[in-house]
């Protein structure tokens, strides 16, 4: 019995450490926010504005335009989340989905006398998502409708 109180006593003297040092960081100041993907700065998954500037070749004027459109956009996307949370809603993976290639849309159309043609087909190629077209368009694993049965060591007939 005595192995078991002490193994408990060695728990909670660790666990009130880790709580104190928790508590301790807290007090001071937070760092500055790390370089982020999707919601900061503002820009498509994994792409800062100056990578933006670089892919798309922005002169000044331009990227001080993408900068705002891109920074109406995710207020609007942060005001309609707030809105659903203080409803008590939840929309649904569709819904977001929708949500998510109207705001797209909306983009593009707001960039559209901003940027050439060939930089706005590069905003909507940089703008898919990382694993290809929404609802798996790609067809993974079949070929024209079919599966491909070579993979697993047989055929069909």
């Amino acid at each position: 019995m005595k192995p078991i109180r002490t193994a408990i006593f060695a728990f909670c003297l660790a666990a009130t450490s880790y709580a104190t040092q928790a508590q301790s960081t807290t007090d001071q100041p937070t760092p500055p926010p790390a370089p982020h993907g999707w919601h900061g700065p503002h820009g498509p998954p994994g792409l800062s504005m100056d990578k933006l500037t670089v892919l798309l070749d922005l002169d000044p004027y331009q990227q001080g335009q993408v900068q705002q459109a891109l920074t109406d956009q995710h207020n609007a996307m942060r005001a309609q989340r707030q809105s659903d949370k203080a409803a008590g809603t939840r929309p649904s993976f569709q819904e977001m989905q929708a949500r998510r290639a109207q705001a797209e849309q909306d983009l593009v159309g707001k960039l559209s006398t901003v940027l050439s043609d060939s930089q706005i087909t590069k905003l909507k190629v940089l703008l898919e998502p990382p694993h290809g077209p929404p609802g798996g368009a790609t067809g993974a694993g079949t070929s024209n409708g079919t599966t491909n049965s070579a993979t697993n060591g047989t055929t069909t007939k």
